[in-house]
């Protein structure tokens, strides 16, 4: 197949694991034998254009507000990105002539790319690996002066911002927690496939725990740093063990980048307690093996229902126990007691108890993290997910009848 990838972001300019995640989908179908065109934004370059060092990569797309930007509706902003977007969309489109359109985020991108690829009459398929296609449905009508304007904006005089039009009956959702919440807020992803997304198994070699040389406990999160990531906790957490067992006892390390604001509470809540906290900033990905590796514990504190869990798949495969919360998509293959120890989101001392448990317990740390491997092996490779989204992308071409 000829393959047109639309993507918000595409590596080296990333903000996190999807469009990491995109990149080695890509190489991978290239592998494959696949031909792949991508068309992303200009985000991290000073001028979009094809490069000659990134070939078959356009970074052309306008986004209607910056990442470092707070967001807003915007809708003529919106609009007037669409249109462009449409247009670059179109051009790219009657110039590769792929045989089928893969759109992954179209998050501050707007739908203007993907209605043209819909447009052209080329079949078109999305992968949600997050909510964010749900920013794109209508207003609904409020009883408020504000409130009529966004539903008659939304339906008449901008409504090519919305979903208006978009057929999604291709589809892919990365978890069940996804597709569920999509549906609940009106997205009609009713047909759509679950296709847990996957990891380089070769790229987390299972790290080796020392058996001869008592030390203190290391503790990992890795992740962005937003308030729903529930950070907050795991030092809260480590406080409470630094209490009752002495400021020796574990030491966390925080490896991420996000809100400058919850960046700065976390710093200041680490000065205030007896744990030894240390700031890792943003891991190079070539880093992160080794930084897994050389913690023994890996904590996920999340307090929101997060799509999936790449950084989980990745703790697990590296030989780390896990210790996490499960409301969300990684609900779905962490198992308490047999490859994670789950607690309830907010809970400081049930998160502090769980550390100490396994900080005490080197039967109890090798027992899931061998379990928590197997399951990575089983279930949740890179070469899995792309060979379940081949299929996937097959039917679609098929279901399209060219």
């Amino acid at each position: 197949m000829r393959i047109l990838f639309i993507s918000n972001l595409y590596p080296p300019h990333t903000l996190g694991g999807y469009e990491i995640l995109c990149g080695q989908v890509a190489d991978e179908l290239k592998r494959r034998g696949h031909e792949i065109i991508i068309l992303t934004s200009t985000h991290g370059v000073a001028h979009g254009a094809s490069s000659p060092l990134e070939p078959g990569v356009n970074r052309l797309l306008d986004l209607y507000v910056p990442f470092a930007t707070k967001v807003g509706v915007k809708r003529w902003k919106r609009r007037k990105t669409g249109r462009r977007n449409y247009q670059i969309a179109g051009k790219i489109i009657a110039r590769e002539r792929p045989d089928l359109v893969f759109v992954w985020s179209q998050l501050r991108l707007t739908l203007g790319a993907a209605r043209a690829a819909q447009h052209s009459g080329t079949p078109l398929a999305f992968t949600f690996n997050d909510e964010h296609i749900a920013g794109f449905l209508p207003a609904p009508l409020r009883l408020s002066p504000r409130g009529v304007a966004a539903y008659v904006a939304d339906r008449y005089l901008c409504r090519e911002i919305t979903l208006h039009g978009i057929n999604i009956g291709n589809a892919t959702c990365i978890s069940e927690c996804v597709k569920k919440n999509l549906s609940q807020r009106g997205v009609p992803v009713g047909d759509a496939a679950v296709i847990y997304q996957g990891i380089e198994l070769d790229a987390f070699p299972v790290r080796v725990e020392c058996r001869t040389k008592p030390r203190r406990t290391r503790v990992l999160f890795v992740g962005q740093l937003h308030c729903d990531k529930g950070v907050h906790t795991l030092i809260d957490a480590a406080h409470v063990i630094a209490t009752v067992l002495g400021p020796d006892a574990v030491r966390v390390s925080i490896a991420g980048s996000g809100s400058s604001m919850y960046e700065q509470r976390l710093r200041q809540l680490a000065q205030h307690g007896g744990a030894q906290i240390d700031f890792l900033g943003q891991v190079a990905r070539c880093d992160l093996s080794r930084i897994y590796r050389e913690h023994d514990i890996f904590v996920f504190p999340s307090i929101w229902a997060e799509p999936f869990g790449l950084t989980h798949l990745e703790a697990m495969a590296s030989g780390l126990p896990v210790v996490s919360t499960a409301d969300g998509g990684h609900g779905e293959f962490l198992e308490d007691q047999v490859n994670a120890l789950v607690f309830e989101k907010g809970n400081v001392s049930e998160l502090a108890q769980h550390i100490i448990t396994l900080s005490r317990s080197a039967r109890l740390r090798r027992r899931l993290a061998a379990n928590a491997r197997a399951t990575v092996e089983a279930r949740f490779s890179l070469r899995r997910y792309v060979t379940d989204l081949e299929s996937f992308l097959y039917n679609a071409l098929a279901g399209s009848g060219q």
